[in-house]
């Protein structure tokens, strides 16, 4: 373990030098659960260091009734920007749906929504605020095909319209699979 020997290094200087006791292990099997504590530390320390520079998950979860509405409509209009939503796509949006847990409470709901899609500047005047509209952002992402010209450009166009950082972006395309 090559890459322990600075934590080796650091725990030499700490400790002093001493002699093994008759009959102890030989130096090098001494040291063994001290390599294994400290591979354990470093591999802990990248595991958590990766945590946090990694792009944390989107949660619709902790949405209200409200958003969640919100999110559902904003993904059929992404969806619909296409021209019209078919039994593919309408599988395709019920899936994404179902996988994230937006099914809002009222019955019928997303049936209305589906047969009457609302137009997207209507759905970005009830975005109040950042973080729901990288929300709005994600769902719509999550409902389309990425790989569609046209749902590329609508993507884009809809993230220009919620003034969404690059950075923000890139975590939600690394996210969600998009090429961008």
């Amino acid at each position: 373990m090559a890459g322990l020997a600075w934590l080796r290094t650091l725990v030499a200087r700490l400790r002093p030098p001493v002699a093994p006791p008759p009959g102890a292990l030989p130096l090098p099997l001494a040291d063994a659960p001290l390599d294994v504590l400290a591979a354990k530390v470093l591999f802990s320390h990248l595991r958590n260091r990766q945590q946090k520079l990694g792009p944390p998950p989107t949660a619709f979860g902790h949405v209200d009734q409200s958003q969640s509405e919100l999110l559902v409509r904003a993904m059929i209009a992404g969806a619909a920007a296409s021209g019209r939503i078919d039994a593919a796509k309408e599988r395709q949006l019920r899936g994404a749906l179902s996988t994230f847990g937006l099914a809002p409470d009222a019955p019928g709901f997303l049936d209305n929504a589906l047969a009457r899609p609302v137009p997207m500047d209507a759905l970005l005047a009830d975005v109040r605020d950042a973080h729901v509209g990288s929300l709005l952002y994600a769902a719509v992402l999550a409902g389309v095909d990425k790989h569609a010209a046209v749902n590329r450009a609508y993507l884009a166009y809809l993230a220009e319209r919620l003034k969404l950082p690059d950075d923000v972006l890139a975590r939600l395309h690394a996210q969600y699979g998009y090429g961008g």
